[in-house]
């Protein structure tokens, strides 16, 4: 009997969503990697406080963060049920996390689960498509 299969997947974006799925896809046994747009873990939860000033600038700022944002949710329902928010000291002892907590608590879920070694940063994926048009290979 063969063993599982072990295919080589790619995860776009170190937010929040890739992180869970580079995580289940490793637990799977599956050879990954993560191509992650910015210079950090966090995904929308990394604040930048530029703005697009210029309509017609090629640099796009991608964020729909404030400064003194903090989640709609307190931290004892946040986080993943093995690896709680909770459980995490990161200064702030009031109930909804800001977002520097978020993005903390994410770069800490990566380091935990091996999954920050994966990613490539300032690695914007434009495209995805079939090789010669076979479904097994993008």
């Amino acid at each position: 009997m063969a063993g599982p299969l072990q295919l080589k997947v790619a995860v776009i974006g170190a937010g929040v969503s890739g992180l869970i799925a580079a995580r289940e896809l490793q637990r799977e046994g599956h050879r990954l990697i993560i191509f992650e747009k910015s210079d950090k873990i966090g995904g929308l939860w990394v604040y930048d406080p530029r703005t697009e000033s210029d309509p017609l600038s090629h640099e796009m700022v991608h964020s729909s963060l404030y400064f003194s944002l903090r989640t709609n949710l307190p931290r004892v329902l946040m986080g993943f049920s093995d690896f709680p928010f909770s459980e995490r000291e990161y200064g702030d002892p009031r109930a909804f996390p800001g977002h520097r907590e978020v993005a903390a608590y994410l770069n800490d879920f990566a380091i935990q689960f091996g999954i920050a070694e994966l990613v490539r940063f300032n690695s914007e994926v434009v495209r995805v498509e079939a090789v010669d048009g076979r479904a097994e290979e993008w």
